[in-house]
C-alpha cells in the first residue's frame, strides 16, 4: 500500500512538471503569435524608470531647497519610499493588461486588439491602485532587509538576505494569482489574497515549472547573445563598442520577451487552476496532453 502511494505521487509529480514545460512552452507561442504583449512590458519599463527618476529628482530637489545636504537625503528618501509604490502600480497595470489580453487569446483563440488589455484593466482600476500600495507596501519591507544584507557585520548580512529571500518567496506563493482575479474576475483585494493561495495549492508544480523554464530559457539566450558577440572584441575600440550595443539591445529584448511569457504563463495557470483543464488553445499548438 505504502509502494503503490510513493508511486502514485511520484506520477503525480511528474505530471505537474510535465504541465509547467507544457505551459511554458505554450506562453512562448503566445507572445510570438501576439508580439504586442511585448510592447505592454516595454511601457511598463518605461514608465517605471521615467516615474522612479522623476519622483527622486523632484523629492530630492525640494529636501535640497529646504535643508542643504542633508534635506537632499532626506528628500531622496522620501522620493525611493514613494518610488516604490508608484511603479508597483505601474507595474500592476500593465500586468493586468497583460493577462488579460492573453487569458482572452488562450480562451477563444482570438487575437484581441492592442487596446483590450488596457481596456480590461483600466475597469479594475481601483483595485489595481490598492494592491499596487499593498504591494509596494511589502517591496518596502524587502529593501529593509535587503539594506542589512549590505551591512559591514557580516551576521547581520546573512541574516538580512535570508529574510527578504524568505518573504519574497512567500509573497510570490500566496499572491500568485491575485493580478489574474483581480483583472478576470474584477475581485476586490482582501477576495484575491484570501482565494489566491488555495489556487496556488492546486498548481504550485506547474508554477514553480513554468517560472523555472521561462527563467532558464531567458539565461540560455542571453548567453548565447554574449557569446556570439564576443568575437567582435579582436576588433578594437569599434569591435567593442558594437558588441556592448548589441549585447545590451539582444538582453533587453530578451528580458521583454520572457517577461511577457510569464505573465501569459500565469493567465494559462488560472485557467487550469479554475477548470483543471488545459486552455483550449493549447490544443492548437499540440500542449494539450495534461
Amino acid at each position: 500500500m505504502g509502494q503503490r502511494r510513493t508511486n502514485r505521487n511520484v506520477f503525480g509529480l511528474r505530471n505537474r512538471f510535465r504541465r509547467g514545460w507544457r505551459i511554458t512552452k505554450l506562453g512562448i507561442h503566445v507572445v510570438k503569435a501576439d508580439p504586442e504583449l511585448i510592447i505592454y512590458v516595454l511601457f511598463s519599463a518605461i514608465m517605471s524608470i521615467l516615474s522612479f527618476g522623476l519622483i527622486l529628482t523632484f523629492t530630492g530637489g525640494i529636501g535640497f531647497v529646504f535643508g542643504n545636504d542633508e534635506g537632499l537625503e532626506s528628500g531622496a528618501a522620501v522620493g525611493t519610499f514613494v518610488s516604490y509604490f508608484v511603479v508597483s502600480i505601474i507595474t500592476v497595470f500593465w500586468n493586468a493588461a497583460i493577462v488579460a489580453s492573453a487569458y482572452e487569446r488562450l480562451t477563444t483563440g482570438r487575437n484581441p486588439s492592442f487596446f483590450y488589455g488596457i481596456n480590461q484593466a483600466m475597469k479594475c482600476l481601483p483595485q489595481i491602485f490598492a494592491w499596487g500600495l499593498v504591494s509596494g507596501t511589502v517591496g518596502v519591507i524587502i529593501g529593509f532587509f535587503e539594506g542589512m544584507a549590505s551591512s559591514d557585520n557580516i551576521i547581520v548580512a546573512i541574516i538580512g538576505r535570508i529574510i527578504a529571500e524568505l518573504i519574497r518567496f512567500a509573497w510570490w506563493m500566496t499572491t500568485f494569482f491575485v493580478v489574474p482575479m483581480i483583472v478576470l474576475e474584477k475581485s476586490g483585494v482582501f477576495e484575491s489574497m484570501e482565494k489566491s493561495p488555495k489556487l496556488f495549492a492546486k498548481t504550485w508544480g506547474e508554477n514553480i515549472v513554468a517560472s523555472a523554464g521561462t527563467g532558464i530559457i531567458n539565461f540560455i539566450v542571453i548567453l548565447t547573445i554574449i557569446v556570439i558577440c564576443l568575437p567582435l572584441f579582436v576588433f578594437g575600440e569599434i569591435g567593442a563598442a558594437l558588441a556592448f550595443i548589441l549585447i545590451v539591445i539582444g538582453i533587453a529584448i530578451s528580458s521583454l520577451f520572457f517577461t511577457a511569457c510569464d505573465a501569459v504563463n500565469k493567465a494559462s495557470m488560472y485557467y487550469y487552476a479554475k477548470t483543471g483543464e488545459e486552455v483550449p488553445l493549447a490544443q492548437k499548438y499540440g500542449l494539450d496532453t495534461y
